[in-house]
């Protein structure tokens, strides 16, 4: 299991930078185009920018774990990185709920 986590680190090291590159450019883009004036539509846009921005996030997450050094409980971090992306897409969903 631990040779196959590091095997991840390093695939992730080397393909997350320009993933998190694309992703920003695509929010840039999309952010930079007008909201919809009606409120159902500028609430399904916000709710669109919100999810590409936690997007960005969880990738520079991913990042991050991918550049760190492995540690004893490395899986534990796996796990808390999973757990808060579980939490931060419930997050959103409950977000599109209220509109």
């Amino acid at each position: 299991m631990a040779e196959d986590l590091a095997g991840l680190r390093l695939r992730l090291a080397g393909i997350l930078p320009a993933s998190i590159h694309a992703t920003v450019a695509g929010y840039e883009a999309f952010t930079g185009s007008l909201p919809p004036a009606d409120a159902k539509g500028f609430a399904a846009w916000h709710a669109a920018a919100k999810a590409a921005l936690a997007h960005v996030d969880l990738l520079v997450k991913l990042a991050r774990w991918a550049e760190s050094t492995p540690e004893a409980g490395a899986e534990d971090g796996v796990e808390r990185l999973l757990s808060q992306a579980r939490a931060a897409l419930d997050a959103l969903d409950d977000d599109g709920h209220d509109s």
